[in-house]
């Protein structure tokens, strides 16, 4: 199989239906799109803040925008202004943590801004705005739930110029899964569907240069790839693991060939 690359249509999708559910006027749309996605995920929108929206059971809840990623520097925001909002009032936040929900997340965001928040004191969590949220049925029916990102762990080892990398754990939240599918997982790998390896991401598109996944005849899965560099260098190594539950986790790791 070739290299391809996969065009994300989701954000034009989006913001199409942002305009056409809460409309134009930029500071109304936003207000509104920001209280509909708390109503969905139980909290109370509060007011005041940049950074933090709502809140849900002590906890200060930030809903990120249709058309960007939550990114590492949102992280550091967040935890700027909770640290100045402490104590400032009635909205003023009551717990130590911040909920962060988000349709898509910059890479490494469990570990990269994880570690912004524990040096500021701040418990975070991500979790992902479900597509379904765009569908006026699974709305009303109350069939959404958020799901908090998972952690992936991967090792690897170079000699010369050829690399081997090996999924190591993975770990989604327990309360997240539904429990006849926490019945049916044997190992940690059980909860992987498809993995894929971008040998030399550039910071732009994930280009899928390696793959394993499971078929319905065959539920086995490749835990480890090998890949040999033409050329000494610097490079960066995306993986991209998507769950059976269709939700997308990645990690990189910076490799220095000689």
């Amino acid at each position: 199989m070739r290299p391809f690359v996969v065009q994300n249509l989701g954000k034009y999708e989006r913001q199409h239906w942002q305009k056409a559910e809460f409309g134009d006027e930029a500071a109304l749309q936003t207000r509104a799109y920001r209280k509909f996605i708390l109503d969905l995920y139980h909290g109370e929108l509060v007011e005041g803040y940049a950074w933090l929206h709502g809140r849900k059971g002590g906890r200060m809840v930030h809903v990120g925008s249709v058309d960007s990623p939550v990114a590492v520097g949102d992280v550091r925001n967040i935890a700027l202004e909770f640290r100045r909002a402490v104590g400032a009032g009635a909205d003023a936040p009551t717990l130590a943590g911040v909920d962060v929900l988000g349709w898509d997340f910059a890479l490494d965001m469990n570990e990269t801004a994880g570690q912004i928040a524990q040096e500021a004191g701040l418990q975070v969590r991500f979790l992902r705005i479900p597509r379904e949220v765009l569908e006026p049925k699974a709305v009303d029916q109350g069939d959404i739930q958020f799901f908090e990102l998972a952690a992936l762990s991967v090792g690897m080892s170079i000699t010369r110029r050829e690399l081997s990398i090996e999924l190591s754990d993975f770990m989604i939240p327990p309360d997240d899964v539904p429990d006849d599918v926490m019945k049916a997982v044997r190992h940690w790998s059980d909860w992987i569907d498809y993995w894929a390896v971008d040998w030399n991401y550039r910071d732009d598109t994930f280009h899928n240069e390696w793959q394993s996944y499971r078929t319905r005849k065959d539920r086995t899965l490749l835990l480890r790839a090998n890949h040999r560099y033409a050329e000494p260098g610097e490079y960066v190594v995306l993986v991209k693991v998507i769950d059976i539950l269709g939700n997308d986790s990645t990690k990189t790791l910076k490799v220095t060939v000689a």
